[in-house]
């Protein structure tokens, strides 16, 4: 995962390889910022596209996410990515870049309080 600012606002690069076996992959799930103890400091919505991607063993797939607006406390650090896997199926971490990684935490351009922002682009190969 890499992050890069834009206009006040984060983007990450996501990749995700599946080291098990093939499997099903909902094109969209419910992304989240999430801190160093797995606080969720932005919760996305839950997705409305029900189309899967196949994945295949040792494959690689690719997300891109836009997060703004986080008014919050201040979190521990690393900040990171998690997206929640249909049918609670658990929740997948994106790495963090370093364990001191705040790069992530997308400024404040609201008043404190204020709700963020979350969204991200369908896992694609």
């Amino acid at each position: 995962m890499s992050w890069q600012g834009a206009a006040g606002s984060r983007i990450a690069n996501v990749e995700l390889t599946n080291t098990g076996p093939a499997c099903r992959l909902a094109v969209m799930t419910r992304a989240q910022l999430i801190d160093g103890h797995g606080t969720i400091l932005i919760d996305g919505p839950a997705p409305t596209d029900l189309t899967t991607l196949n994945v295949a063993p040792g494959a690689l797939i690719k997300t891109m996410v836009r997060v703004g607006n986080y008014c919050g406390p201040v979190p521990g650090a690393p900040i990171s990515l998690a997206f929640v896997l249909a049918g609670n199926a658990g929740r997948i971490s994106a790495r963090a870049v370093s364990p001191t990684d705040t790069v992530g935490l997308p400024p404040c351009n609201g008043a404190p309080g204020s709700a963020g922002s979350i969204e991200m682009q369908a896992w694609a190969p």
